[in-house]
């Protein structure tokens, strides 16, 4: 059934510029202000002189063209909030993409139409070594490539928050959800806020047992500013499931472009509550055609001085309490009050005397057994289909050692889709949909998880077609997220019946049971 919601979204806004033209500038934008948005992952991680290289071209790019705004480098990507005029910001992130092909595939997320005094008055990057604070950095990062959660397009991400059998976990800090959060619908997803006054007590959440009671046997939707804190928070969840046998969740996702993108897609809010908090000088974003009186009845947050409702973070006070220290809301009444006694000043977890919890996961084990697990996997299902098994078959059986129109596909990305595996396989058709070159595939799971790890099988039309497909692997190689995939044609197994009787086509491989 299409709600009211549903036909109040912009499709068009939802969509990422990766790999894509960035839009024009609108017309009548072009002496205003232009802000983008963006982070980059990066692995493996840049060396050392990778990562000097890295900072000394987008410091010398932003001068060029007049950008300011703040950023963050580190060997492990690129985190930013740039603004500047809008054909120099566009011009800014053609020219990572002409430095660098990495870039093609970043969303950058631009707002035009911005005041001259909202803007950023300076340029400043900075030289880091992790991109969003989690303690996660170096060794002890979790692999997006193999864990990264799976985006959803904002669409999407709003039809899943309808499933009552789904959790929507904020992965902001407290002092953001305090002026605007996601309210599913009657019956649909719990919202769940983890309540962190910074994001490196999220691995502490999350390792936690009653965070994992709320989340198993549930579908995890994740949600943040723009996405990229979301990137590390799923692909943690997805290395916990992937040890732990008790943690069993019905999938990990995560909204491309975030909060974002989704007021932009949903002018009149869709399932949003309140104003997107902001870490630039506009300060917060609301639904482009929501009514500022709409958006104020939908926030409950205080000053914290005289407790009256106030919506907004100005004048930067700090909670005053030791080892926290983040934005409290202070209205114009009690300003004074403030400046002169900072030291009064909490936050409101502080003032209720909330305590996060304190038990870490140990991020080195936790990664080397999660990958061990993971590659195990991939490498039992595919020593159990290379050649000399292949050739034992045969000799065997005596009749042919494979299927010749039924290839077997491993080490694919944790994050495939089978529409990106038919895009890489045979292409898309001529009106952008899924080849019919492509009969079946079928993901493969481990029998006592039911959690894929990286393999499947995949039948065509015709033996040409496979023919086509493993001349091309042999010839040049064929790579999912830059990285090569293994093809071999699948084994002729005795007394086979296949596809299985349950087998069903499917979009995602399955995460588990």
């Amino acid at each position: 059934m299409v709600t009211k919601d549903d036909e109040e979204a912009v499709i068009e806004n939802s969509r990422s510029v990766a790999f894509r033209n960035l839009p024009p500038v609108p017309k009548g934008a072009e002496s205003q202000g232009c802000i983008v948005l963006f982070y980059q992952y990066k692995e493996p991680v840049w060396t050392k002189k990778e990562h000097k290289k890295a900072i000394k071209k987008i410091i010398s790019l932003g001068e060029e063209l007049n950008i300011t705004g703040r950023g963050r480098v580190a060997p492990e990507g690129v985190n930013c909030t740039l603004s500047g005029k809008p054909e120099d910001v566009r011009n800014f992130c053609y020219g990572l993409r002409e430095w660098n092909p990495l870039f093609e595939e970043t969303d950058f997320k631009l707002t035009d139409f911005i005041p001259n005094n909202k803007v950023f008055k300076s340029l400043s990057i900075r030289k880091t070594e992790e991109l969003v604070a989690y303690g996660l950095a170096g060794e002890k990062a979790p692999s997006l490539e193999k864990f990264s959660g799976t985006h959803l397009e904002a669409e999407d991400y709003h039809n899943a928050m309808k499933d009552k059998d789904t959790v929507v976990v904020d992965v902001r800090n407290a002092y953001e959800s305090a002026i605007g959060s996601f309210k599913p619908p009657e019956g649909g997803a719990e919202l769940i806020d983890p309540k962190m006054r910074n994001s490196i007590e999220f691995p502490k959440w999350l390792n936690d047992p009653k965070t994992q009671e709320k989340l198993n046997g549930k579908k995890v939707l994740m949600y943040c500013t723009g996405g990229i804190r979301c990137e590390r928070a799923t692909a943690l969840l997805n290395q916990m499931t992937t040890v732990n046998p008790d943690l069993n969740v019905k999938g990990v996702y995560h909204m491309r472009g975030g909060i974002e993108r989704y007021v932009k897609t949903f002018p009149k809010g869709g399932f949003w509550n309140g104003k997107n908090y902001l870490f630039d000088r506009r300060m917060e974003q609301v639904p482009g055609t929501k009514g500022d009186d709409v958006v104020e009845k939908e926030v409950d947050s205080k000053c914290s001085v005289c407790r009256r409702k106030w919506t907004a973070y100005r004048g930067k006070f700090k909670c005053s309490q030791s080892l926290c220290g983040v934005p409290v809301i202070v209205c114009p009444d009690c300003d004074s009050f403030g400046l002169k006694n900072a030291e009064k000043l909490n936050c409101e977890l502080c003032k209720q005397g909330y305590r996060a919890p304190t038990a870490g996961p140990n991020l080195m084990e936790l990664k080397r057994k999660a990958e061990s697990i993971v590659v195990h996997k991939q490498d039992d299902i595919t020593d159990a289909s290379s050649p000399r098994q292949a050739k034992k078959a045969k000799k065997e059986g005596g009749g042919a050692s494979h299927h010749p129109d039924r290839l077997f596909l491993a080490r694919l990305p944790l994050t495939i889709s089978k529409s990106k595996l038919i895009e890489v396989l045979v292409g898309s058709d001529s009106n952008g949909g899924d080849n019919d070159k492509i009969k079946r595939v079928h993901w493969l799971a481990d029998k006592n998880s039911g959690a894929f790890y990286g393999s499947c099988i995949v039948q065509v039309i015709s033996a040409d077609i496979a023919k086509q497909i493993m001349d091309t692997n042999k010839a040049s190689g064929i790579k999912l997220d830059k990285k090569k995939i293994r093809i071999s044609y699948a084994s002729v197994k005795e007394g086979e019946v296949w596809p299985p009787k349950d087998h069903a086509e499917k979009e995602f491989p399955p995460v588990g049971r």
